[in-house]
């Protein structure tokens, strides 16, 4: 019997050492490939989910961040007026989710050339931040 848990692992930011662990788990993708998408770390504080949207303008795309869950959908677009000859560029509806980490929040987005571009950044836990108390004199 195989376990395939790759839907949980390629959905995953910001658990980096977790990532580590899941890569020895599972290669393979989701069976859900569409839109095809990656997952970068910039730097030990920044992430990028790119998401190939060949097609798609911002105003067919929703992003929504509730409750650790980044989900990414579309209706799709419908274009009736266009006779194609042969059409190989998807405009379908789908829904992508990823689950963040606790401390991982929306840095910005951008679509350009097909591309969505979604920015996070990794907030420091409020324990760990450094504080500078002020003392007031009475």
């Amino acid at each position: 019997m195989t376990l395939d848990l790759s839907t949980l692992f390629h959905a995953t930011i910001g658990f980096d050492e977790f990532g580590k662990i899941l890569n020895n788990f599972a290669n393979t993708e989701q069976s859900n490939t569409y839109p095809p998408y990656n997952i970068s770390k910039i730097n030990n504080d920044t992430y990028k989910v790119s998401i190939a949207l060949a097609g798609f303008e911002a105003k067919d795309i929703s992003i929504i961040l509730e409750k650790d869950v980044l989900t990414i959908k579309s209706q799709g677009k419908n274009n009736t007026n266009e006779n194609f000859l042969f059409k190989g560029i998807a405009f379908r509806a789908f829904e992508r989710k990823y689950q963040l980490a606790d401390n991982i929040k929306i840095n910005g987005a951008s679509l350009k050339n097909g591309l969505l571009d979604i920015n996070l950044i990794k907030i420091p836990p409020k324990e760990f931040k450094k504080e500078i108390i002020n003392i007031t004199e009475t």
